[in-house]
């Protein structure tokens, strides 16, 4: 059974052990960091939409007088918010350009034991702070005293200074009644209610960019037509996914042309590479016909994991049934998310559903040559890969809340040189890793840019999440040769069944320098 990441959550489910209540499993769902880790890192995530809906229909249940002698202080001061105070509590996270919390430093180990005993005082003695917390709407807002939370990038401004019991109970204090806002609304609008305020929504993230949210100035605006899903780096030149197409664009540029798109069927591309050959390596899902056929299921639709190579020019020079690899144990490739190739042609490839190993290796030709293992270290399915300056391979590596990176050796099928604990503990991802000349690596997460030089005991942040100056999470980014960090930030979406398509005219570039 997975851990409870979020407080108010976390309390529920102690609270229903001890009266012996059967909580869903579905409240179990994409929980991945457990509070004990909260201190370690700068970023907490935030409860899931569809959990909360079920967390709320939860509550109602809870109605034993044990219970609700535990809850009734803080439930009487979630009560006590009127309509408008709990909307603007959920107008806030929906307006916001970050789906987890930062904090502008780390909670000392003290802090964070003191806020977990604060926090069973409030639940259960009505231990309440005196005063609100601030809020700022930016961090040229902060000042350094005090603590202060910017609702547009979901950031806790933190004194230098250890922080005091009042304090830490303002934090606490806020993140109550925004989880009772946030279950009260989704309630209401479960149950017809009240309607989505999505005007009120709007209007709070243009204000947010007319106080600098995004520096638009900056920003390249795309004048192209391709719903963009995933973006890649090639040689000189950027590509972009969309279903069943594939767009070529000059870095620095708004437009794009189309590369390819002679799929056939429904296809969803997951990953691309381009070698110094101009080789075009394309790791897709293509709708499969026969719902027996070996595949997977993406957004209620059967699919046929596989690699095209294409030529420079865009001709298919050969397909890969993914499917048909002989990988150990149960393993099977779903999505490919990254791969890359070394300068003898080896291709190498992370894929959701292989457990067995950290990398597959293959030929140029897509057959399966060996895999990358390890008895120490694991790797992510987002984790970043590349071609190190050095022409080794370099992948993301973890082991247990420490995360690094590692170099891989083909031949023994094994990882030749680690760096690890390069980065804060409880660092969410290292989604992006790439070469850059001045200080060998650039890398990018949910807890922002790093770069790093091979023997240094830590990576640098150079730009923290909730600095960045567009959406930081779920944006689509690449590195260039050179280290530059491309985003595709996108402000407006359309659904489609049970697909989410970026809408080509509110998509923008943002090109970032590691060296800033």
């Amino acid at each position: 059974m997975k851990k409870i990441t979020d407080p108010f959550e976390q309390k529920l489910f102690q609270m229903a052990a001890q009266e012996k209540m059967i909580v869903p499993d579905t409240l179990y769902s994409k929980a991945e960091f457990p509070p004990d880790r909260l201190s370690k890192r700068r970023s907490a995530p935030l409860m899931n939409w569809k959990r909360a809906l079920v967390l709320a229909a939860a509550l109602t249940v809870l109605c034993s007088a044990t219970v609700m002698a535990a809850v009734s202080a803080v439930r009487q001061r979630m009560e006590a918010m009127n309509e408008q105070e709990i909307e603007d509590y959920f107008v806030q996270l929906h307006a916001g350009r970050a789906g987890a919390d930062h904090y502008s430093r780390l909670l000392t180990d003290g802090e964070q034991t003191r806020m977990e005993a604060l926090r069973q005082s409030y639940e259960e003695a009505g231990v309440f702070p005196e005063k609100a917390l601030a809020m700022i709407a930016n961090a040229e807002e902060y000042r350094g005293k005090g603590i202060a939370f910017s609702a547009d990038s979901s950031t806790f401004f933190l004194p230098e200074g250890t922080m005091s019991d009042e304090e830490l109970l303002q934090i606490i204090d806020f993140q109550q009644r925004r989880s009772y806002s946030l279950q009260t609304m989704n309630e209401k609008i479960a149950a017809g209610e009240t309607a989505f305020p999505e005007q009120q929504i709007r209007q709070e993230s243009a204000s947010a960019d007319e106080n600098g949210r995004a520096d638009q100035r900056a920003a390249i605006p795309y004048t192209g037509d391709l719903e963009i899903r995933e973006i890649a780096a090639g040689q000189e030149d950027l590509f972009l996914m969309g279903k069943n197409a594939v767009h070529r664009m000059t870095a620095g540029s708004g437009d794009s042309e189309l590369f390819f798109d002679d799929f056939g069927t429904d296809t969803l591309i997951s990953a691309l590479y381009e070698d110094q050959k101009g080789t075009v390596y394309l790791a897709l899902n293509e709708r499969a016909e026969d719902t027996e056929e070996a595949g997977i299921t993406i957004a209620g639709g059967r699919y046929r994991p596989s690699l095209w190579i294409l030529s420079a020019d865009g001709t298919v020079e050969r397909k890969v049934d993914l499917t048909a690899l002989p990988l150990d144990g149960n393993d099977h490739v779903s999505i490919v998310r990254s791969l890359v190739a070394d300068e003898q042609g080896r291709l190498y490839v992370r894929a959701a559903g292989v457990s067995h190993a950290l990398l597959i290796v293959l030929d140029r030709q897509g057959n399966y040559v060996k895999s990358i293992t390890s008895d120490t270290y694991a790797s992510h399915d987002m984790g970043g890969l590349c071609v190190g300056t050095d022409g080794r391979i370099y992948t993301q590596i973890q082991n247990g809340s420490q995360m690094g990176i590692a170099a891989v050796d083909p031949q023994e099928g094994t990882l030749d040189e680690v760096f690890m604990d390069i980065v804060p503990e409880g660092t969410v991802m290292l989604d992006v890793i790439a070469p850059v000349s001045d200080r060998d690596f650039v890398f990018w997460g949910y807890d922002g840019i790093f770069t790093y030089h091979l023997g240094d005991s830590e990576a640098d942040c150079v730009l923290p999440a909730y600095e960045a100056p567009f959406a930081w999470e779920n944006v689509p980014c690449c590195a260039l040769p050179g280290g530059r960090l491309v985003f595709a930030d996108c402000s407006e979406y359309r659904t489609e069944g049970e697909e989410v398509f970026r809408i080509p005219e509110q998509v923008r570039f943002h090109y970032l320098s590691a060296a800033q």
